[in-house]
């Protein structure tokens, strides 16, 4: 007996019509920052590390498409990937797990690595028909054992009804928040129809979910494994916080930074602190996933911090623009996966240097090089300077 399996022909010729846009898209926002006269350093410290880590997801993943396979033996599998092979025979296989994207084989002693497998790959219903045939389910298990222990938990009510109950109340309610944090996110990147609305959803839905998150006595978990009887936020602070910071992104020019640095340190620190003070996270350091979950929680932090900051700057400003004509010596269209369309304006105002600005396609297609154009000059509710070009 030997079967091989392989990602799927459907999301093999996915994988390789999309990953080159999308390795284009990132490559464009890791020089973006880099592309004006002068660096622009929050971009560069936000967009920089997280481009360049896409790309290399992107290019493994195009390489493990072509690469990666698992062969089925008469007593052994094989998984063959990116960066290596490993064997496991049948009888050194304590079970099986399994999550949306991997079926898992999980080996009877810690000397020996587990394999996984894609749900992506072809014919994967019979494998892992096959693998339940073949192995126990170590998932039931341990869900069994996580709701046992949460069930003989007295902090969470004083009686196993109370526990019950909490439990199921505790999970409607995450699964709820990250339901509604997930459309609110995908309609503020794509849709911003009711802009203030979606910006004020933004912010107060990773609150709510800090809150809850608190609120829970460890119930909830950030960082937790696959199939866990514990509930999970981690959708609900992280999604609503990259659209605030794509938002803020892609909306406003800022005019300077000097007094965005102090506020968006404290709100980081803040939140950071809520995260890490008597922890939700369990770490392992000798596991990957302790490392990606605290980087994860740093860059909700930091994106949550960075794109309320600047978008709150803006809708909340009650201040009067002042207006400044400034003269249109050049226009350029930057195309990617997304196209950004730029005027170079002479110097206007406090701006003393000739720079290029990001604008509409609309405003774009009506200047031309000799035009001026009208700068709105605004101070930003928390006195960061920004300018928008609506005409």
């Amino acid at each position: 007996m030997k079967k091989e399996y392989k990602i799927a022909k459907g999301w093999a010729i996915f994988i390789w019509i999309f990953a080159p846009g999308l390795i284009g898209l990132f490559g464009f926002l890791f020089v973006m920052p880099f592309t004006e006269e002068e660096i622009n350093l929050p971009l560069a410290l936000i967009l920089t590390p997280i481009s360049f880590g896409m790309i290399i997801f992107m290019v493994v993943g195009v390489i493990d498409t072509i690469k990666s396979k698992l062969i089925i033996e008469k007593k052994r599998m094989i998984s063959i990937s990116v960066f290596k092979t490993k064997y496991l025979e049948f009888k050194e296989i304590k079970g099986i797990k399994s999550d949306q994207n991997y079926l898992y084989f999980i080996p009877n002693s810690p000397e020996l690595k587990k394999i996984k497998v894609s749900t992506y790959v072809g014919n994967y219903g019979q494998l892992a028909t096959w693998a339940e045939s073949h192995f126990k389910n170590i998932d039931i298990e341990e869900i069994e054992e996580d709701t046992a222990d949460i069930l003989e938990n007295e902090e969470y009510g004083r009686n196993i009804e109370e526990r019950e109950f909490k439990l199921e109340s505790t999970r409607k309610k995450t699964k709820f928040l990250n339901t509604i944090s997930l459309v609110v996110a995908l309609a503020t990147m794509i849709f911003p129809h009711f802009y203030k609305v979606q910006i004020i959803a933004c912010s107060v839905l990773p609150i709510l979910g800090l809150i809850l998150l608190k609120s829970s006595k460890g119930l909830i978990k950030l960082d937790d494994k696959p199939n866990s009887a514990h509930p999970n936020l981690f959708g609900t602070l992280f999604m609503p916080s990259a659209a605030l910071m794509i938002r803020a992104l892609l909306d406003f020019n800022v005019f300077s930074y000097e007094n965005f640095w102090k506020p968006a340190f404290l709100l980081f620190a803040f939140l950071t602190f809520l995260i890490f003070f008597k922890s939700e996270l369990e770490y392992n350091f000798k596991k990957a996933v302790s490392y990606l979950a605290i980087l994860g929680m740093l860059m909700f932090g930091s994106m949550f911090a960075f794109g309320f900051l600047i978008t709150t700057n803006a809708i909340f400003d009650n201040s009067y623009p002042a207006t400044y004509k400034a003269k249109v010596i050049d226009k350029h269209i930057s195309s990617g996966k997304t196209t950004t369309y730029y005027l170079k304006l002479d110097s206007w105002g406090p701006q003393t240097e000739i720079e290029d600005v990001s604008v509409s396609k609309d405003i774009y297609n009506t200047k031309e090089i000799g035009d001026s154009t009208t700068v709105y000059f605004n101070e930003g509710l928390y006195e960061i300077p920004y300018y928008l070009i609506i005409e």
